[in-house]
């Protein structure tokens, strides 16, 4: 239900504009109806009165033997006339409002008739109930006797069709449509710009200020996102300078450990002691290559995606283990060469360390590049899948010294690929292993 709901400001402004602008038409057409209906019928009935009047003066003025032929001369439209010696109109046994309302009407258009002997009525409808709403008849009674007969037929207002109403709002429609498209990308532009430098925003360390423009609103926004902006990579700069400080300060009692170490007589538990050291210090230069990764300094340049992925391979298949792929034979690209190469070895160790092998796949489509890693390994339980990407987060599987890192692998990896714009994602292929997905940006920003 919610998806046929509109999403944009666009699309619900343009129909609260349609709604609004809609009903307002429409009453005010109904408006302008009502008032055009009153005034075509006090106008006809203006015009009704002064020919009843002039008609029956026309034929009291004749002798009584020429009154029936000019009478039938002078009935043409919606009005018959007729000369006899008796009325055709009889008084209705029930009075009737629109009739009463109709003769006062006409005795003021025409107030010579108050003085006349006439009658205005109207034959019943069908099946008795009320008057018949088409027609009524009007008898003046003549001064020297007999009667001057009027059978008229009813106006009721203007008689058009919906023609003019329904092109009138169609129009109407149209023309709010193609304003509000107009207005609205005209308002909403900053936010547009504002989302597309918040995307950007502090991807790989930079931190991009957001244009300050648009609306106030807008601009107070933009300048909140901008402050934000600025203390976090104060507190990110602090906490890297802060721990590279302390990773520097712990080398040189690490050192001096090491040193004393080799003094011991017992040599194999300077061997244990050096191991634990060497794991040490493996986790404080991961740890402060991690951290620094947050802040990249390297430039970005354009070179072959396609020649990185081949070296890579190289690398690991001279190191004696099973990596293949398969990549278009050349992808551009624009990013930091050796942050990728890092973040792409990471997740092929991770592979060749856990499933044996790795298999390295290329694809390209319309929104940008993917890379896909599989292994032949055990997989991870469900659970996992997102949670390894947590700094020094390990499974069970795999804490121990000969196949166990830090834990900092998949995060420096991700970390890099959404330096550029992109992503990572871990699922188990439905044949065994473990299959990385790693998603690019054909240039990134």
């Amino acid at each position: 239900m919610k998806r046929w709901l509109p999403d944009t400001i666009q699309s619900r402004t343009i129909i609260v504009l349609l709604l609004g602008l809609g009903v307002f038409h429409l009453l005010s057409l109904w408006t302008y109806q009502s008032g055009l209906r009153s005034e075509i019928d006090l106008t006809n009935e203006s015009r009704l009165a002064e020919r009843i009047v002039s008609i029956k003066r026309a034929i009291l003025a004749l002798p009584v033997n020429e009154r029936d032929n000019v009478a039938h001369s002078l009935s043409g439209g919606p009005i018959e006339v007729h000369w006899s010696a008796v009325e055709l109109a009889t008084a209705n046994p029930v009075a009737d409002p629109e009739l009463a309302a109709l003769r006062s009407r006409l005795i003021e258009m025409a107030p010579e008739l108050s003085e006349e002997n006439w009658i205005v009525s109207a034959p019943r409808a069908m099946g008795g109930s009320g008057t018949d709403p088409h027609q009524f008849q009007v008898s003046i009674k003549a001064a020297d006797g007999g009667w001057v007969n009027f059978n008229i037929v009813r106006f009721n207002g203007p008689h058009g069709t919906m023609h003019g109403i329904i092109w009138s709002t169609t129009l109407m429609a149209l023309g709010v449509v193609l304003v509000s498209i107009l207005m609205v990308r005209w308002l909403t532009r900053p936010l547009r710009i504002f989302a597309d430098a918040a995307r950007k925003a502090y991807v790989g360390g930079d931190a991009a200020d957001v244009p300050v423009a648009g609306p106030k609103e807008v601009r107070a926004l933009a300048t909140a996102f901008n402050d934000m902006q600025r203390r976090i990579k104060r507190l990110i700069d602090d906490r890297t300078q802060t721990l590279a400080a302390i990773s520097h300060d712990l080398k040189t009692p690490l050192t001096r450990l090491r040193l004393r170490a080799e003094e011991l007589e017992n040599r194999s538990a300077i061997a244990d002691i050096e191991a634990d050291l060497d794991e040490m210090e493996a986790m404080l230069d991961a740890s402060l290559m991690f951290l620094r990764g947050e802040q990249v300094s390297e430039p970005k340049r354009e070179f072959d995606l396609s020649v990185l992925l081949e070296t890579i391979k190289d690398d690991f298949t001279d190191a004696g283990h099973a990596v293949t792929l398969i990549a278009p034979s050349r992808l551009r690209f624009r990013g930091r060469h050796l942050s990728l190469k890092r973040a792409i070895t990471n997740l092929v160790w991770n592979a060749v360390r856990y499933g044996g092998n790795a298999a390295i796949g290329v694809s390209t489509d319309k929104d940008g590049i993917t890379i896909r890693i599989e292994d032949s390994g055990p997989g991870i339980p469900e659970s996992e899948l997102e949670a390894v990407f947590a700094p020094f987060m390990r499974i069970d599987s795999s804490r121990s010294r000969e196949t166990g890192g830090v834990g900092l692998g998949l995060t420096i990896a991700r970390s890099v690929l959404r330096g550029h714009g992109g992503d990572a994602l871990l699922e188990n292929r439905a044949e065994g292993g473990l299959r990385v997905i790693a998603r690019l940006p054909y240039i990134a920003a």
